[in-house]
């Protein structure tokens, strides 16, 4: 079946077969809740749907349920996957909503516990029971149906490439949905169990009820589909290993519950410290919440880091994963510090203010509890990844030559350089306005005007020095680790004629790697030109890497310079070799763009430096128009938050 076809089968069929689902679903619940008292007409409209939705439905779905039977290529296409589990979670959705509801007032009414309904509250308990019960075996009669329809047509290529993403993100998907409420269940649950202690509350009064009603589907619903996900990953398939979702997944529950428990803890310090400085003012919360949250967010966070520290013993690490897990790292160590640098440059300010003021007030102990709690939150926080990104990539071999490489690494130092970068040059534009105004008889500054500027100046020039050396480190370790590998080694740069490609490009190399060892080798050139009794052949011979134009293996190319011999040796020797396609009268090249000499160096030189650095071969990509309208769209939107926050600061 061809792509547009299957797409229009699919497509009728999943819009027919839910709206028919609901039009049921509603039609059940009209006639068998008395409650509900719903009009004729909307009864007859369900009635219509059902009439005219069904009969389209089966006769495209049966179908292509006979064609998938009959063909094996149709149970495979990625397509009738994305409809299939697409189908099992538009079920799956209202199923575990009318589940919860269910669930909690059954429990409301064995309990006697008095609990609103969220969805027509005035139901009476049977007829509510009625209503989600209707929904429940409808949804689930028909997800149990897909399922089947699945586990049938099971088979290794169905499970493979795209069709295996599909299901990934299904099975994912549904997993963060179920440890989501198990999440809020546990942490309202905790929140209820902490108020039965200390003084009352008016959450004290809350009932457990719907929060057991939330883990009784929640955790069910995430233990079978996070089971699912853990018994792929240990089956025999190498893709559920390399997946780069699951990392995703699991490092995104690990820095979404580390972020929430920095910002808690960060909230439950400042409220310490204003009870320690005896700060007034609005209350920040009874610990209690604080204490529950932060509780079920480490949970999550041992559990998921436990996990993800037995994945990379159990299998190695992909280059996507990596990528997931550097994303990861450097998210959580931007937050941290900037959190760390919020606080610090507040107690600069305290500092600053006290001495100005000769004491500290209500509005500076409140500040000063703010910004003790910012800095010893986010302080470990940054300091944990950081620490493991610097190990990277400071070590040798492939992992460190990833870090080092990274551009998650090198956004990550390039934006705190432009941060410390802009702060320092507002703090000296700041400053010497005040020293040519005093020039021009305006009235001298006092030490607030002039100690912020300075303090925060002082910061942004440590933040600027750290990270330019981490940037400096980086690119020392990687030419040192490049040029003690290249100790002996020999690059022959081939070019005929006039010689100017071949000589561009050996000063590029130069300038690019140090200490390089490059045989310029210009065949055709004149007496003059060319060295006395050089054997040419066996220059090329002693090489490891031969660079030249295409036309450098083929005898008589560039007017009869190329010889037999020369063509030859390039050919037999064991070298890697880097061929550039340069065009020639009646000859072309299918999928190659016409480069500019300038572009053509820098592609040569960017693909040497890849294979002696061991890596797979990339063309340098140059950014097209859109992605330089975002660049400058994005930096800047930069430029406008960084100077709206700057200007803030020194408003004082």
């Amino acid at each position: 079946m061809s792509t547009p076809r299957r797409f229009y089968t699919y497509a009728v069929s999943a819009v027919s077969l839910q709206a028919v689902t609901q039009a049921l679903i509603a039609l059940l619940r009209n006639l068998l809740v008395t409650g509900l008292d719903s009009q004729r007409s909307v009864i007859a409209f369900q009635i219509a749907v059902i009439v005219i939705g069904l009969p389209i439905f089966l006769a495209h779905w049966l179908w292509v349920l006979r064609l998938a039977r009959r063909e094996t290529a149709e149970q495979e296409a990625v397509l009738r996957r994305i409809y299939l589990f697409g189908m099992q979670a538009a079920f799956l959705g209202p199923f575990v909503n009318s589940a919860f509801n269910l669930v909690g007032r059954l429990l409301a009414a064995v309990t006697r516990v008095a609990a609103s309904q969220r969805l027509y509250p005035q139901l009476p308990t049977r007829e509510f029971l009625v209503y989600h019960f209707v929904g429940v075996v409808v949804l689930a009669l028909l997800w149990f149906y897909h399922q089947r329809v699945l586990a049938e047509e099971s088979s290794p290529a169905a499970e493979a490439g795209g069709s295996a993403a599909v299901r990934r993100l299904y099975v994912y998907g549904f997993s963060a949905a179920g440890l989501a409420m198990s999440s809020i269940g546990v942490i309202t649950l905790l929140r209820w169990i902490l108020y039965q202690f200390g003084a009352e509350s008016g959450a004290a009064a809350l009932g457990p009820v719907f929060e057991i009603a939330r883990l009784i589907v929640g955790v069910p619903l995430w233990l079978i589909y996070w089971g699912w996900a853990e018994r792929s990953f240990a089956g025999p398939e190498e893709d559920e290993r390399a997946s780069a979702l699951r990392k995703f997944y699991l490092f995104s529950v690990v820095f979404l519950a580390a972020l929430t428990a920095v910002t808690t803890a960060s909230i439950l310090l400042s409220g310490f410290f204003r009870d320690l400085l005896r700060v007034g003012g609005d209350s920040q919360g009874d610990p209690r919440e604080a204490i529950a949250i932060i509780v079920a967010m480490l949970m999550l966070w041992i559990y998921h880091g436990l996990v993800l520290r037995e994945d990379t013993r159990r299998a190695s690490e992909s280059q996507r994963q990596a990528g997931v897990r550097r994303l990861y790292a450097y998210l959580v160590a931007a937050i941290g510090l900037s959190a760390a640098l919020v606080g610090l440059a507040g107690l600069v300010s305290v500092l600053i203010l006290s001495l100005e003021r000769s004491g500290t007030g209500p509005a500076l102990k409140e500040q000063l509890a703010w910004s003790a709690a910012a800095l010893i939150a986010g302080l470990p926080v940054w300091g944990w990844p950081w620490r493991g990104a610097q190990v990277r990539a400071s070590s040798e071999g492939s992992v460190g030559d990833a870090e080092r490489r990274s551009i998650v690494r090198k956004l990550y130092l390039y934006f705190y350089l432009l941060l410390a970068t802009l702060t320092v040059l507002s703090s000296a534009v700041y400053l010497l306005s005040r020293f040519l105004g005093i020039l021009l008889g305006e009235k001298a500054p006092g030490l607030s005007e002039l100690g912020h500027p300075i303090a925060f100046g002082a910061i942004a020039a440590g933040l600027w020095l750290y990270h330019s050396m981490a940037l400096r480190a980086d690119r020392r370790l990687e030419v040192g680790i490049l040029t003690a590998g290249l100790e002996g080694f020999r690059v022959a740069v081939v070019d005929v004629g006039a010689g100017s490609f071949g000589k561009a490009v050996v000063e590029e190399l130069k300038s690019r790697i140090p200490g390089i060892a490059i045989v310029p080798i210009l065949l055709g050139a004149s007496t003059d030109e060319a060295p006395a009794k050089v054997d040419l052949a066996d220059q090329i011979r002693q090489a490891g890497l031969i660079i030249g134009p295409w036309t450098v293996t083929v005898a008589g190319q560039g007017g009869g310079a190329v010889t037999e011999k020369i063509s030859r040796a390039i050919i037999d020797s064991p070298a890697r070799k880097l061929l550039v396609p340069a065009w020639v009268e009646g000859y072309e090249w299918a999928g190659v763009d016409r480069w500019q000499e300038a572009a053509m160096i820098r592609q040569v030189v960017s693909a040497a430096k890849q294979m002696l650095q061991g890596e797979e071969v990339k063309p340098a990509r140059t950014l097209g128009a859109g992605a330089i309208i975002g660049i400058v769209l994005g930096g800047l939107l930069l430029l406008i938050l960084l100077g709206s926050g700057l200007l803030s600061v020194f408003s004082f």
